[in-house]
This record gives C-alpha cells, structure tokens and sequence, in this order.
C-alpha cells in the first residue's frame, strides 16, 4: 500500500475534524447567545430554534468536508467532474455508498477513511444534540412532557 496516499488521506482527515470540532465549538457558544439574546423564548419555539440553529451549523460543516474530500478524489484522476467527485464523497462521508463511480488503487484508502471521517462527525452531532435538549430540559420549566 501506497504510504504516501495514506498519510495524504490521514491528514485529510485530521484537517476535516479540525474543522467540524470547530464548528462544535461555534455550536455551542451560539446555543449561549442564542438563549442570551432571547431570555424569553420558551416551550416548542426554544426547542425548534434551538436544533435547528445547531442542525444548520453542523450542515454547514459537513458541506465543507464533502468539499474537501471531493478535491481529493477530483485530484486522483477518478473522476470527469468536480460534480460527480463530489457525488461521490457525499455519498461515501454519509456512508450511503454508490455504485456509479469507483476509486482504484492506491487511491481506494481514501473512500473508508472518509466514511470514518462522516461517522465520527455524525456520532459528534449527535452527542452535542442531545447535550443541547438535555441542557434546555434542566434549565426551563415545563420541558418535562418533552422528556418522559
């Protein structure tokens, strides 16, 4: 195997959790300023806002690694479009798979490790999501029947 197509792969990767743990960070002070700037939002609205403020910040990020990633894969000379480079990687980084496009050697390395790469932000998402409603719950009364 190819050290050389590993090692540009593994720092890929490293530069694309760099940025979702980036923006993890910019989740969550947002959350602060969001409850900052409107103290009397309550109920459903805290919630829906609150998720879906998170939610658009963690699209962001994923758009940006697919982006990145679909630069590699366009790069490795797999691909006759940035277009379907960057099918590609949204479909591997969301471990959706395709069959329309395939990656030869040494290159092939790249698909796992941005499956990887989306599973681990995913789980990370999914983690800072629920810390969000957890927290809402403890702070604000009348949250219980969301959480029962």
């Amino acid at each position: 195997m190819n050290t050389a197509v590993i090692a540009a792969g593994a720092l890929v990767m490293a530069l694309c959790l760099s940025i979702h743990a980036l923006f993890m960070f910019a989740v969550l002070k947002s959350q602060v300023e969001f409850r900052r700037r409107f103290p009397r939002l309550g109920g459903i609205r805290l919630i829906v806002s609150s998720i879906l403020l998170a939610t658009i910040l963690f699209i962001l990020s994923s758009l940006i690694q697919i982006l990145i990633w679909s630069g590699l894969f366009w790069a490795s000379g797999h691909f006759d479009s940035v277009r379907d480079a960057m099918y590609f990687s949204g479909t591997t980084y969301t471990t959706l798979g395709t069959d329309h496009h395939a990656v030869g050697p040494p290159y092939r390395v790249f698909e796992p490790l941005e499956a990887m790469n989306g599973t681990l932000a995913a789980g990370l998402n999914t983690a800072i999501l629920f810390a969000i409603l957890s927290n809402l719950g403890r702070r604000h009364s009348g949250f219980e029947e969301f959480f029962m």
